[in-house]
């Protein structure tokens, strides 16, 4: 007869747990894609690829700056004063937003419960279009729109850096807490 070992029972893990492991994950990798990005020689960082934003620095500035609206000028009804990073911005400008971003994202995940990610706001903007709009949104659609966006643009950072023959920073989900 074979010696089973029985397995330990898998707590039941709600929407607020896998959005916080989520989070906290793309935090982590987060720093992985920025310490490639900065090896990179200047030149190349700010190269125009004609990927979704010119250069793959944009694109790493860009999920920054998603961060910052979605999480930091929505909740805080301060869309209109949102300044985004873009153009020439310094090494240390990079790793100093990457930084807060950093802290303000897990401190968001340490609070999430499940009626939180009911609260919902009002997004104002303007659309690819051109054209102004309004809809209300949930924090748990934020979230998961974050997710998704995140993961896109890393994807696009990905086949960037392996045109320039560089090993791009990819980590399995395996990594995260929540997987282990």
């Amino acid at each position: 007869m074979r010696n089973v070992t029985a397995r330990p029972a898998h707590r039941k893990v709600d929407e607020a747990d896998l959005a916080r492991a989520w989070i906290d994950w793309l935090v982590e990798t987060r720093r992985g894609y920025l310490e490639a990005l900065l090896k990179l020689p200047k030149k190349e960082r700010i190269k125009d690829r004609g990927a979704s934003f010119p250069s793959i620095q944009d694109i790493f500035l860009h999920i920054l700056d998603n961060n910052v609206w979605w999480l930091e000028s929505v909740p805080r009804d301060r869309q209109g004063a949102h300044h985004e990073l873009k153009g020439r911005v310094s090494e240390v400008e990079i790793k100093r937003q990457a930084h807060r971003i950093a802290q303000s994202s897990r401190k968001l995940g340490r609070s999430l419960t499940p009626a939180r990610l009911n609260r919902s706001f009002v997004v104002q903007g303007v659309g690819g279009d051109g054209k102004p709009f309004e809809m209300k949104v949930n924090l748990r659609t934020i979230i998961w729109h974050l997710v998704e966006e995140e993961l896109q643009h890393r994807g696009e950072m990905n086949a960037l850096f392996w045109q320039m023959d560089v090993d791009a920073p990819t980590r399995a989900w395996f990594s995260s807490a929540l997987a282990a």
